[in-house]
């Protein structure tokens, strides 16, 4: 991976790589990880399906009623008759004999019903008098029965490998009977951050890496903790060359932007690893390395910790998910309105803490500034309800502009 050899003219803008071009450059040869398990279905959640799921039976596995009511056969829903009321067939009861024209059941939500039957009458839409159902509206043939199969049919293939499982898809499985389902071990993380300038003593703290370790948190990942190096290239070397013998991903934040104190890319080039150093048209988050060292894939973000984080969010979360077996995306940016407008220097994407104050008649979240913009500032960041992406050549922001915002609630 030579520096630039990915970059060319149309991706270029004033000697900076467009970020879209960047995340294809990080993708591009990125595979998921080959390991896999096979784990309770009940303890599958946030987990990456490697195989699909096929459905061993039809859901609903018979047909069943979908409300309280009285099932009546066709003859009396098309004579508008009033059936004498039968058994009762709550759920979980065997259905029974077939029903004959002139009697009618009562049936529970989600009892089966039995044969004979046609439509289930609404218990509202219902009166009993001297042993006897009368329809306040007639029924119709088919109302409110679920047929069996008609959510799934046994044989189809209902979630499919690279599908990262939630609170819904362990529902599916469970009414499904699949006890166990096979996923994608977690991507293995090697966590660390570089900066000698990071010294409690001096009043200056680690942010970044406890940043990322939380939002790694919510991801399929486990992440081993390097912990924080110091400007010193043999010893950067050497914890990368470690770090590689078990990590799929070594992230790390700081030392990427080129000055004399910089040493991570030249680190990883000693190590034996290949190495590409990026300059991005994005704000904040310009400087950017990767590359890899034997089996694991490299990302090197910027050491301010907006810069960290909007480079984590743009680049590694969707390098993560490609390892993780999952499709990635960019951030999904949920439309917004601007309050109030401002100019800013055109040139890069830019990515500004925003507030939610308000909706607009169209329902969109309106949205304002959290304070000055800055990759070093914090307290904006803290205050933030989301990233407002500013497109690269917009120089006057106006307020009611409609942008596209990255949602930090449950990411960052």
């Amino acid at each position: 991976m030579p520096d630039g050899a990915h970059a060319c003219g149309c991706d270029m803008q004033d000697g900076l790589l467009a970020p879209d071009i960047a995340l294809r450059i990080l993708l591009e040869d990125a595979a998921p990880v080959a390991r896999e398990a096979e784990v309770p279905a009940e303890a599958a959640r946030g987990r990456v399906l490697s195989r699909a799921v096929v459905a061993p039976g039809d859901l609903p596995p018979f047909d069943q009623s979908a409300m309280d009511g009285y099932g009546f056969a066709a003859a009396d829903c098309a004579q508008a008759a009033a059936p004498r009321l039968g058994r009762r067939i709550a759920a979980g009861d065997a259905p029974g004999a077939e029903v004959p024209a002139g009697q009618a059941v009562r049936l529970l939500t989600g009892a089966a019903i039995p044969d004979g039957i046609a439509a289930v009458l609404m218990e509202e839409h219902a009166a009993l008098r001297a042993g006897a159902v009368f329809a306040r509206r007639p029924p119709r043939p088919g109302q409110n029965i679920r047929r069996r199969a008609e959510d799934v049919a046994a044989g189809a293939a209902v979630l499919q490998p690279g599908l990262r499982l939630g609170a819904r898809h362990v529902a599916l499985l469970a009414a499904l009977g699949m006890g166990r389902v096979h996923v994608r071990d977690r991507v293995r993380v090697a966590l660390l951050s570089n900066g000698s300038e990071l010294d409690a003593g001096r009043g200056l703290r680690d942010s970044n890496r406890p940043m990322l370790a939380a939002l790694l948190a919510g991801q399929p990942a486990e992440v081993e903790d390097v912990g924080l190096l110091p400007d010193d290239p043999d010893r950067i070397a050497a914890a990368l060359a470690r770090a590689a013998a078990g990590a799929d991903l070594i992230l790390s934040t700081g030392g990427v932007s080129g000055s004399d104190a910089d040493h991570l890319p030249a680190a990883l080039a000693a190590a034996g690893g290949e190495v590409e150093v990026l300059k991005l048209a994005q704000k904040p988050g310009k400087p950017l390395a990767h590359g890899r060292l034997g089996g694991a894939r490299c990302l090197f973000l910027p050491g301010n910790p907006v810069a960290a984080l909007v480079g984590m969010l743009t680049l590694g979360v969707p390098l993560l998910h490609r390892l993780a077996g999952m499709p990635p995306q960019p951030p999904r940016l949920l439309p917004s309105v601007l309050a109030e407008g401002f100019a800013r220097q055109p040139g890069r994407v830019e990515y500004l803490p925003v507030r939610i104050v308000g909706e607009t008649e169209e329902g969109l979240p309106m949205v304002e500034r959290t304070g000055p913009a800055g990759s070093a500032r914090l307290l904006p960041l803290a205050a933030a309800d989301g990233l407002l992406r500013i497109p690269a050549m917009l120089g006057t922001v106006a307020a009611g502009g409609r942008f596209g915002m990255l949602p930090l609630e449950g990411l960052a």
